[in-house]
């Protein structure tokens, strides 16, 4: 079966072009409908964000006195601290002066004795006087028998004369234990 168009081509020409500038037309449209409620959700989002914004900073800035005190208590706590360590140092070295005086006093014979004890951070330095070499010998040895020195070294010996008697000067330094 054979169609035959009878309608002119003019009209036909027509037909189609409307339908173009309908579609044109659609479209533009649905594209400002879509850029327009694009631009509406995003004003509102903005919206939102400033809202947020300012009401974060209002609890930062109710916070600062907040925020002031903590810092101020983090100074305070670690003046605390501080002090609590040099009370604890003072504490720990408070045992110590003692006992090397005592032990000091029980190794100590009769032809040996001490004219100058020093105690320094860790250090100790003990100026004394003795008889005879073997007595200084054995002082030292007993000396470095004792569990909280250490390096126990003997500087020096030399002879002097005190109250018209010649006696030995010795010196001994070493470490001292907390």
């Amino acid at each position: 079966m054979i169609r035959i168009n009878l309608i002119p081509s003019k009209i036909r020409k027509k037909k189609e072009v409307n339908f173009e500038l309908h579609l044109l037309v659609g479209t533009l449209l649905f594209s400002f409908l879509l850029i327009g409620a694009v631009y509406v959700k995003n004003t509102k989002d903005i919206d939102r964000l400033r809202d947020q914004t300012a009401l974060v900073n209002r609890q930062a800035e109710a916070l600062q006195p907040v925020s002031r005190e903590f810092a101020s208590l983090e100074r305070d706590k670690k003046e605390v601290s501080k002090r609590i360590g040099v009370i604890n140092r003072i504490k720990e070295g408070r045992a110590v002066v003692p006992r090397i005086l005592y032990d000091l006093s029980s190794i100590i014979k009769e032809n040996v004795w001490l004219k100058k004890v020093a105690k320094d951070e860790g250090r100790f330095e003990l100026e004394g006087r003795s008889l005879d070499n073997e007595s200084i010998c054995e002082f030292v040895e007993r000396l470095s028998k004792l569990p909280y020195f250490t390096n126990i070294e003997l500087k020096s010996v030399e002879d002097v004369n005190e109250a018209d008697m010649t006696v030995k000067k010795f010196i001994v330094d070493g470490g001292v234990a907390s």
